[in-house]
């Protein structure tokens, strides 16, 4: 063999070692006889090896955000399942898909439980009609969320107050699917409604106060509830059971006139505590014969009381007048006062005589 053949050989074989190797050189040794087919089979061989790395970053990246994904997955999933805030998956119907531990400890159902239900069956019914304005805002994108308080039901029939946070997402269908949040706020809302029960209410008797009766008196001066009657009472001998029984004698008094204005009266108008020994009656949509009424139902019941309670019987003056229209309602007021008033002298006067009428 003849040493340039030798030396073509020895330069082939270094090539394809080369090219073995995964290295595609960018030049082909000119001894090579064949130097440029061979180029060019390097070339698309440098264009194929160029493409494969192209194709492992990019299945590395897509591998990379599958796992990401994954993640993220199981992390949403962690999240829903161990939140400490209720949280709820429903349909647009309300239909409940799911629910997190938060809830089935709340509530005292089973996820699989729930699942059987809609919202409206765990509800208390209360403004259902919002309710539905408010999710078909969410759904149709004129809101992003809300927020509304809600009374749900037990699994043991006790009822709870809970703040919702409501909004919708939509899924890879474009199906709507509502998510709602659920924080238990019964303690808060009980103190809320003791609150405003003791800004409304008198701490001896139970019944309204003054500061509620007065917020009543002004709105019904709109007028869109005449004719308005207006009973005033005034508690009979006070004082002189305070002087000589003491205070706690003329509190059972006062709570014994509430009891029996309370009896008589049921439901009826907005009854009121509106000062030490004096009592109001805001009766809407009430004329004057039907004030009478009521008076002579008060007077009935307070028979039967001191019938029943001799050694505690109680009395009182009465007065009553009736508003026809709005404006006029101060004016009563003041009317019914001066009736009350003027059956308190001719009360008194019956006492000195050593009589004791109870008639309207």
């Amino acid at each position: 063999m003849r040493a340039t053949d030798r030396e073509t050989l020895s330069a082939l074989g270094n090539y394809l070692k080369l090219l073995a190797s995964g290295e595609v050189p960018e030049q082909v040794p000119a001894e090579l006889g064949f130097a440029e087919e061979l180029g060019a089979v390097c070339s698309r061989l440098r264009q194929y090896q160029a493409e494969l790395e192209q194709l492992r970053l990019k299945l590395e990246r897509e591998t990379a955000f599958a796992r990401v994904l994954q993640n993220s997955k199981q992390l949403y999933k962690d999240i829903f399942i161990k939140s400490v805030t209720g949280i709820m998956i429903v349909t647009e119907q309300g239909k409940i898909l799911d629910a997190n531990h938060a809830v089935e400890t709340m509530l005292g159902y089973s996820i699989n439980d729930l699942t059987r239900y809609n919202l409206s069956d765990i509800s208390i019914p209360d403004g259902e009609q919002d309710d539905d304005e408010l999710i078909k805002d969410l759904v149709e994108g004129r809101r992003t969320y809300f927020n509304i308080e809600k009374r749900y039901v037990r699994s043991d029939g006790i009822s709870l107050w809970v703040m919702l946070t409501v909004f919708a997402v939509t899924s890879d269908f474009a199906t709507p699917y509502i998510i709602t949040m659920l924080e238990d706020i019964s303690a808060r809302k009980s103190a809320e409604l003791h609150l405003e029960h003791v800004s409304t209410h008198d701490s001896l008797t139970g019944l309204y106060n003054r500061s509620y009766f007065d917020s009543e008196f002004n709105r019904l001066q709109n007028g869109l509830q005449v004719p308005v009657s207006i009973v005033i009472v005034d508690v009979d001998g006070l004082k002189q059971v305070n002087d000589t029984a003491g205070h706690d004698a003329g509190d059972y008094l006062i709570v014994s006139v509430a009891k029996v204005l309370s009896e008589a009266l049921g439901a009826e108008g907005t009854l009121a505590r509106i000062g030490g020994d004096e009592f109001s009656l805001l009766l809407p949509k009430t004329d004057e014969e039907a004030a009478l009424q009521v008076i002579r139902r008060i007077r009935s019941c307070q028979q039967r009381f001191n019938q029943a309670n001799p050694a505690y019987a109680v009395h009182f003056s009465m007065g009553v007048a009736t508003a026809n229209r709005g404006s006029d309602i101060p004016q009563t007021f003041k009317h019914a006062d001066a009736q009350m008033y003027a059956d308190k002298m001719m009360r008194k006067a019956g006492e000195q005589k050593g009589q004791h009428e109870e008639n309207p």
